[in-house]
């Protein structure tokens, strides 16, 4: 490759190029920009998606250390049953289960329908 060269950078040298040298020197270009761009765009989204999902566990990861905190505090501040102050009190009995109401035994429905009577059976 050719050091950069204000005489070789000048339009003259442009223009003693024939159309084919000048469409190879082109195309090649807006492929390298087009790629350039296309991998700068999907590093940045690639990037900003990996921050985002080191954000979201971090937030989780303290929601969860808040809710240990929480129950750990609910735990030792709630009294146990032996050190309640309802100990003179009577325990409430247990509510006996139920069982299913008797219902009556529904009648099978006949397969065949009923005989109809016959229209005039006098003989």
């Amino acid at each position: 490759m050719w050091a950069l060269d204000p005489r070789k950078l000048s339009v003259r040298w442009w223009k003693t190029l024939s159309n084919t040298r000048r469409v190879w020197l082109i195309v090649p270009l807006v492929f390298v920009i087009k790629y350039t761009i296309f991998v700068v765009i999907f590093l940045g989204l690639g990037g900003v998606f990996f921050l985002q999902k080191q954000h979201e566990k971090k937030a989780a990861l303290e929601l969860r250390k808040k809710h240990q905190e929480e129950a750990v505090v609910k735990a030792h501040a709630a009294p146990s049953p032996v050190n309640s102050s309802l100990k003179g009190l009577p325990k409430p009995k247990p509510t006996p289960v139920l069982g299913a109401a008797p219902t009556s035994k529904p009648k099978p429905t006949p397969m065949l329908p009923k005989p109809t009577p016959m229209l005039g059976q006098t003989l």
